[in-house]
């Protein structure tokens, strides 16, 4: 079906469509749209259609579509710059859940628009941060069966396009603009043929650099800029005689990197501009999407619902230990902008039940089934680049002791704003037992004297399990009557009363650490015993070797002489009057300094 022609220059130009070098790139050489797709939505003149109603024109919606977009939640479409401005917020629909064009000009699929969005650094020579966002004072249904978001490329998803061996095919374009040229009545001119359905079209990736040459040779040098990503078809199909493309009425549409479930196609490209229509000598150019998700997420975060990018992450301590125990999951905002509002599905066994702990605030959960935790959490945001660990009390009915589960969670934002769900889910491992310590100590060492001997015993902990880690690991004992405890040579204890406590920290499985306890006592002191044992913040496994007795004989010859202990270094400079003026300043007088406002620089 051809669209009026007059009524379609007059919309194209009112949105500023054709470009000064004669094409902003739609498609030619494709094919009707897999029923798949179902993230297109078409902008839609309103006084366009006004027009083609009054005048009795076939179709008022097709005839009043100007440009292509893809919906990113209830509420907010993405789409080209050039495709509105200086269009008012008040003049466009936004058509969505339909590949035809051909619905009533009172459809529900067609949403009112609340404001434009354009990125403050577009240009409109260069076409650079050619990116737009349309908020719809109408939400889109998201849940309905012929509706779905877009998932927006990554700056990885780019890389990963980058290094395929073979780009043929890689991409596809969508759109309902122009789909072949007729020459009409003999003559040269070619007269453009729309659709009234949605067009799709395979497309080869063409990296930056290649790009740029081909416009450097066959074109007007335009700058292809990082923020810009090119694709063409060099080896179209024989019966396409004028190539393979995006063309006129495309703009403002999706370049997606192809995948199998075809809504799960990341967008990486945003139609942008172009010159003649399937010359694969010029490639079509398209806004990269990856490099304005900053702006996207800055942009609804002033005026709506805010775009985010939530996974989960990895944990930061493991998640373990017998019958009730504490559990965290990493909730990972991969954006650079703070995020709460979201929910967790946590897939676990029969025997596993999960409470939040009474310090998580913000963090409710309901179990629909045995083995489903559903939560919702409206705490403090997760910080952009960050990780929050949402922290739960466990407890597994069956108090198993050995073995490991896998917990499968998914984040989901509420509002449908998760613009890359495909990472929304990911795997929380929980392992079961406590981990399995031994101790031994021995004297390694002692200084003999007149008025005092010290000698130094090494405790070693070993952590003999094969998963579980111990956490908050110490060394503790009681000092014997006459000894005291060297805190310079026993680096890690500290002494409260008779008490003595050396911190070793997390001991991974199969991992070893020391503690140095060091002691002095009279030379006449008799052989005593020194006791000493393990503990730790999340449970011990029974073993009967928790606890050492460590016989301190200060009469011994066979011990070698302890090594010196470094002397504290100083951070102050002395120094004592000299001539000149090199003498360092006084406390006293760097008091009097700040007393009366002066500071030295750091």
């Amino acid at each position: 079906m051809i669209r009026n022609t007059a009524l379609a220059l007059a919309t194209l130009l009112a949105s500023q469509t054709l470009l000064a070098n004669n094409a902003s790139p739609r498609i030619v050489g494709g094919k009707d749209a897999d029923a798949g797709w179902k993230n297109l939505v078409a902008l839609i003149s309103k006084s366009a259609k006004e027009y083609a109603v009054n005048n009795e024109f076939d179709n008022p919606v097709f005839q009043a579509q100007f440009c292509g977009g893809t919906l990113l939640s209830e509420e907010w479409v993405l789409t080209a710059a050039h495709c509105v401005t200086g269009e008012q917020s008040s003049d466009i629909e936004i058509m969505v859940g339909s590949q035809t064009l051909n619905v009533a000009p009172s459809s529900d699929k067609l949403l009112d628009v609340q404001s434009i969005h354009i990125h403050p650094g577009y240009n409109s020579a260069t076409d650079r941060n050619d990116i737009a966002l349309i908020r719809l004072s109408e939400l889109a249904d998201p849940s309905l069966s012929s509706v779905s978001t877009a998932v927006l490329a990554l700056p990885g998803t780019d890389q990963e396009l980058e290094a395929l061996l073979d780009y043929d095919d890689v991409m596809t374009a969508l759109g309902w603009g122009v789909v072949t040229y007729d020459q009409l009545d003999e003559d040269p001119a070619l007269e453009p043929v729309f659709t009234l359905d949605l067009q799709e079209v395979g497309l080869d990736y063409v990296s930056n650099s290649t790009c740029q040459g081909l416009y450097d040779s066959n074109a007007n040098s335009e700058t292809i800029y990082d923020s810009m990503l090119c694709a063409n078809e060099p080896d179209p199909d024989a019966g396409d005689t004028f190539g393979e493309d995006s063309c006129q009425g495309d703009s403002g549409g999706p370049l997606f990197i192809t995948a199998a479930t075809l809504n799960d196609s990341p967008q990486a490209g945003i139609t942008s501009f172009g010159y003649d229509c399937g010359d694969f000598n010029v490639p079509g150019v398209y806004s990269r999407v990856s490099k304005f998700l900053g702006w996207i997420e800055q942009t609804t975060n002033i005026n709506g619902i805010a775009l985010r990018n939530l996974t989960i992450g990895e944990n930061a301590l493991q998640n373990q230990g017998v019958g009730s125990f504490p559990l965290n999951i990493p909730v990972k905002n991969a954006g650079s902008n703070s995020a709460t509002d979201f929910s967790l599905a946590i897939q676990h066994s029969w025997n596993l039940t999960l409470t939040p702990a009474d310090s998580e605030t913000g963090l409710s959960c309901t179990s629909p089934s045995s083995t489903l935790t559903e939560c919702d959490y409206t705490g403090p945001a997760v910080a952009g680049n960050s990780t929050r660990e949402l922290a739960f009390s466990a407890n597994d009915i069956s108090a198993r002791s050995t073995g490991s589960e896998i917990l499968n969670v998914t984040v989901t934002l509420d509002k449908y704003r998760d613009y890359h769900r495909l990472d929304d889910s990911g795997t929380v491992p929980v392992y079961f037992g406590m981990p399995t310590l031994n101790i031994t100590a021995e004297p390694f060492c002692l200084n003999p004297g007149n008025s005092s001997v010290q000698m130094r015993v090494e405790a070693t902990l070993a952590n003999s399990s094969a998963q579980i880690y111990s956490e908050g690991t110490i060394v503790t004992g009681t000092l014997p009557e006459g000894l005291t405890l060297v805190g310079r040579a026993s680096p890690s204890c500290t002494l409260e009363d008779d008490l003595f406590t050396c911190t070793v920290g997390q001991l991974n499985a199969g991992e070893e650490k020391t503690a140095i306890v060091a002691v002095t006592a009279a030379p006449d002191t008799p052989a005593t015993l020194l006791e000493v044992e393990v503990d730790n913040d999340n449970g011990l496994a029974p073993s009967p070797n928790l606890s050492a007795s460590v016989e301190l004989d200060f009469s011994r010859e066979d011990l070698p002489t302890c090594p010196a202990i470094p002397a504290p270094v100083s951070n102050l400079t002395g120094g004592g009057s000299s001539g000149g003026g090199g003498g360092s300043t006084s406390l006293s007088l760097l008091g009097l300094l700040a007393l009366l406002g002066l500071r030295r620089k750091r």
